[in-house]
């Protein structure tokens, strides 16, 4: 009887063991993938671009070309600036109809004839890409959006961020987007917030980083404070539109301090990439818009002792990023803490984390019984 009951244990109790064994060495793997679950090193390659005024192919070409040269390299993904597909600028006759707006005219699907191309490029390539257009969605020629969509190396096209906060005329074509657009890489989560979304409401921006982000990408087409437009000599802007002579300066001051707070707030990257120069149509018309460039990677320092800045600007100026062109940024991603979501120390004064999205929601809830009245 004790001998049976001796082998009963001995057999009971190797497999205790060898589960645990086998539990333990699971426990090992599944540290070792989350410690190496993410890259940290990443380079960027944004892009500032003058395009055609609704000349799609002469631009799709040039941003083909481009993608493969930041690729060649090294870039591991490329940023190209809102709306570069098309163009930016409106038609100023507010005679036309929506239907005929050059955007809503041009406007394709996300899986368009333009986004092949492009997922080919990137596939070839084996690069990210992301680049803003006119979306339309489903057969209503209407139903038509201010987006971006990405790209994977493997020219999988991973979906459409629709800008949600359309500026001023843009609301004459553009439809308002109303969901915001994460997708997976090697670096984790990366959002993307096209210009106003990202200068103006910073809820998107949080909300991306509270989600796990480091890198937020902005597409952009923004101008305000550049008066290269209203600077003519024979109906043409100086300089075919780019900076000259310091008539970016009142624009650099407005656009820097609205990126840097972006990076600020939540200890995260962002890459923003503009347009440049003066909008012209094929035949050199111009269109009225010019962009100054500026086109840059802001972040995190390691904000070690002896650090004397918390962001920097990643191997990009905006102030010297003043013609067309591909700018590259080498970024360590270990810089970005997001460190405005959990406190250091902990006690039991502080209930839960720092952010806290459940006291937000009710100040929202008050907020939106009051908003239209307020507004």
């Amino acid at each position: 009887m004790k001998g049976r009951m001796s082998m009963f244990l001995q057999k009971y109790y190797t497999k205790i063991i060898g589960s645990l064994l086998i539990l333990g060495a699971l426990m090992i793997s599944a540290v070792s993938c989350l410690a190496a679950e993410f890259e940290n090193s990443m380079r960027i390659a944004t892009v500032n671009f003058q395009p055609i005024w609704g000349d799609k192919k002469a631009n799709l070409n040039k941003m083909v070309e481009m993608t493969k040269q930041a690729a060649d390299n090294g870039a591991q993904l490329v940023l190209f600036p809102e709306m570069c597909l098309t163009g930016y600028a409106m038609e100023q006759d507010n005679f036309i109809k929506r239907s005929e707006r050059m955007q809503v005219k041009l406007a394709e699907e996300i899986n368009g004839e333009s986004a092949k191309i492009m997922a080919q490029t990137a596939k070839e390539n084996k690069v990210y890409v992301v680049y803003g257009y006119p979306e339309r969605i489903g057969k209503d020629p209407l139903n038509v959006y201010n987006s971006a969509v990405a790209i994977s190396p493997s020219g999988e096209i991973l979906g459409s961020y629709r800008k949600v906060h359309p500026f001023g005329s843009e609301v004459i074509w553009a439809k308002t987007g109303t969901e915001p657009f994460m997708f997976d890489s090697p670096w984790g989560k990366i959002g993307i917030s096209i210009c106003y979304d990202t200068y103006n409401y910073p809820e998107l921006s949080r909300f991306y980083v509270a989600k796990g982000a480091k890198i937020i990408l902005n597409p952009t087409a923004t101008s305000w404070g550049y008066y290269s437009a209203s600077e003519l000599e024979n109906g043409q802007p100086l300089n075919d539109g780019k900076p000259i002579n310091g008539n970016n300066k009142a624009w650099l001051n407005r656009f820097k301090n609205r990126i840097e707070a972006v990076t600020t707030q939540n200890g995260v990257f962002l890459v923003t990439s503009d347009l440049i120069g003066a909008e012209r149509k094929a035949d050199g018309t111009f269109m009225g818009t010019a962009f100054p460039g500026g086109s840059c990677v802001v972040g995190p320092t390691d904000d070690k002792k002896g650090t004397m800045e918390y962001i920097s600007y990643y191997g990009t100026n905006p102030e010297t990023s003043v013609d067309e062109g591909i700018i590259y940024s080498d970024l360590n991603l270990e810089n970005a803490k997001r460190n405005s979501f959990t406190n250091y120390i902990k006690t039991e004064l502080q209930e839960g984390n720092l952010y806290q999205p459940s006291l937000y929601e009710k100040w929202f809830k008050d907020l939106k019984k009051d908003y239209k009245s307020l507004y």
